[in-house]
Order: C-alpha cells, then sequence, then structure tokens
C-alpha cells in the first residue's frame, strides 16, 4: 500500500525540518517543502499530495490562507493550518477555507500526530459520503427516470383505452342505431304485408265464396280465409314463436278448433281419422299447459289472439 503524501508550506525551515522529520517518523512521504504560497499552488498539481500542512504567515504576496484556498477549492485538498498567532478576523478567513485541522506554534510531535491523523480519517469520512451521496444520486435519478417510463407507459395505455372505450361507444350507438332501424324495417314489412294480404287476397276469396260455383269448396275458402286473418293476427306468431314444439299440422287443427270446427268437420277438412283428430287435441292441451279438463281448449285458443 502506498504512502500517504504531505506536503509541508512553511518558510521557517527548522520549523519545516522539523515538521518533515515528524512526518517521516509516522510513516508518511514528505514532498519538497515549499517556502511560498505561490510554490505551494504551482507545485501542488505536480506532487499531488494527500494532505498540506500551511503556514498561514508566509513571505510573498500570497499568505497561506489565500493558498489553501486555491488548492482546497481546485484540487479538494485537506489543509491544516500552522501559526503562531491569530485574530479574529484570521480566523473568519480560515474558516471559509474548510481546514481540517488548526495547530498552534510552539506544537509537540504527540499533538501533530493527533491533529494529522483526525485530519485523514475525517477526509477519508467526507470522500465515503461523498461517494455514497453520488451513488444515492444516481439510484434516485434512475429510479426517477423508471417511475417516470412507468408512468408514462401507464399514461399511454390510459390513452389507448380510453380510445378504445370511444370506439366501443361509437360501435355500440351504431349498432343501437341499426337494431333500431331493423325493427323499424321489419314493423313496416309487416305491414305492408298485412296490407297486402287484406287488399288484396281476401277480397278475391269473398267473391269466391259468393260464386255459387264453388260452394263445394267453400269450407276450404272459409279455412284459408281464417288461415289468413291468423296470419294477420297474434295467433299463428304466439303458436310459433312462444310454442315452438307444435307441428305444422297441430297448428291447422288448433286454428280450426279456434274457428268453432268440431272434430267431424275437421275429420272431413283434413281427411284424418277420429283417433288422430283426438291425438291432436290431446297434444295441443298438453303443450298448452292444460292439465284440467275443465278448460275449455277453443276458449285457452281463442285467448291466444287477443
Amino acid at each position: 500500500m502506498a504512502k500517504k503524501r504531505i506536503m509541508v508550506v512553511e518558510d521557517e525551515g527548522v520549523t519545516a525540518m522539523r515538521i518533515k522529520r515528524s512526518m517521516q517518523d509516522m510513516g508518511y512521504a514528505v514532498a519538497p517543502i515549499m517556502i511560498s504560497g505561490e510554490d505551494a499552488v504551482e507545485k501542488v498539481e505536480e506532487f499531488r499530495p494527500d494532505l498540506v500542512l500551511m503556514d498561514i504567515a508566509l513571505k510573498g504576496e500570497m499568505d497561506g490562507i489565500e493558498a489553501a484556498e486555491q488548492i482546497h477549492s481546485r484540487f479538494n485538498i485537506p489543509i491544516i493550518y500552522l501559526t503562531a498567532h491569530s485574530d479574529e478576523s484570521m480566523m473568519k478567513r480560515i474558516k471559509s477555507t474548510e481546514p481540517l485541522g488548526y495547530i498552534a506554534k510552539p506544537f509537540d510531535e504527540r499533538e501533530l500526530r493527533i491533529v494529522v491523523e483526525i485530519a485523514f480519517y475525517k477526509h477519508e469520512m467526507e470522500q465515503r459520503l461523498k461517494e455514497h451521496k453520488e451513488e444515492l444520486e444516481v439510484k434516485v435519478k434512475e429510479r426517477t427516470s423508471e417511475l417516470e417510463a412507468t408512468i408514462n407507459r401507464l399514461k399511454d395505455t390510459e390513452k389507448k383505452l380510453k380510445s378504445r372505450a370511444k370506439e366501443l361507444s361509437e360501435s355500440n350507438t351504431a349498432l343501437k342505431v341499426l337494431l333500431k332501424q331493423r325493427a323499424y324495417d321489419r314493423k313496416e314489412f309487416e305491414n305492408n304485408m298485412l296490407s297486402n294480404i287484406k287488399h288484396l287476397v281476401i277480397p278475391y276469396i269473398e267473391k269466391l265464396k259468393m260464386n255459387r260455383t264453388v260452394s263445394n269448396e267453400l269450407d276450404y275458402l272459409n279455412i284459408i280465409e281464417s288461415n289468413l286473418n291468423d296470419i294477420v293476427s297474434p295467433f299463428s306468431a304466439k303458436l310459433s314463436f312462444q310454442y315452438l314444439e307444435f307441428t305444422p299440422r297441430e297448428i291447422i287443427v288448433a286454428g280450426l278448433i279456434k274457428d268453432g270446427k268440431q272434430d267431424k268437420d275437421i275429420i272431413e277438412i283434413l281427411n284424418i281419422s277420429p283417433d288422430t283428430v283426438k291425438a291432436h287435441r290431446k297434444n295441443i292441451r298438453k303443450k298448452l299447459g292444460i292439465n284440467s279438463k275443465k278448460i275449455n281448449l277453443r276458449t285457452k285458443l281463442m285467448s291466444l289472439s287477443k
């Protein structure tokens, strides 16, 4: 491990040599002795000492305090002042340079050792604190950068979600408009179909019924008319949509029963057997949920037309 280097700035030769020997005895390397502030400022960059022992009252235009201020500000090298006298104004100047120690002349080797060791310790602690602070600042900066990046991502996600929500809202509005238009078109189609049946079909059936040559087919015309009226009325729709299990033949039989046709009429019109009519009646009652025989089937079927 390299020895720590100390620079002594002292214009009194005896004192300077004494300090140099003491520092060497303590195990420190000592740079050439400087006798003026100008020499110290000029040579400190060359020798790069770890500590400067600076006499305040130096010969020349630059005193020790001014030299120490330049050395500390430019190279961040700790300073210990040496002086035989001081006053209040000098102490203010000394404090402004933030020295790590102060030794009043005359001093002994033990006092010098203590001040120097404390100065090195304080400087080392300050450097560690400085490095730790810089590391913390770097970590805080990195963490802040990460948080900012996360916030920006969240903002971007929020922006995309808002945009998606707006698109969905617009799509929902458009869908509602389409459904409304579809319902309107369907209603208009139904109305047109019903109107066409009433005006284009029913009148001709009435004319056929008045024609004597088709009297034998009158029952069939009545059935056609009744079924067309069922189309116009809600009856067939209710059977088709509310009771989806009805077969086409059961719908026809139900329509005949609703119109007041008896079993013998249904047998003749549909050319089926009595047992088949009974079976249809039973199935119709079952699918309509009529369990009691007291409920009239025709009354129930007529209620579906309302």
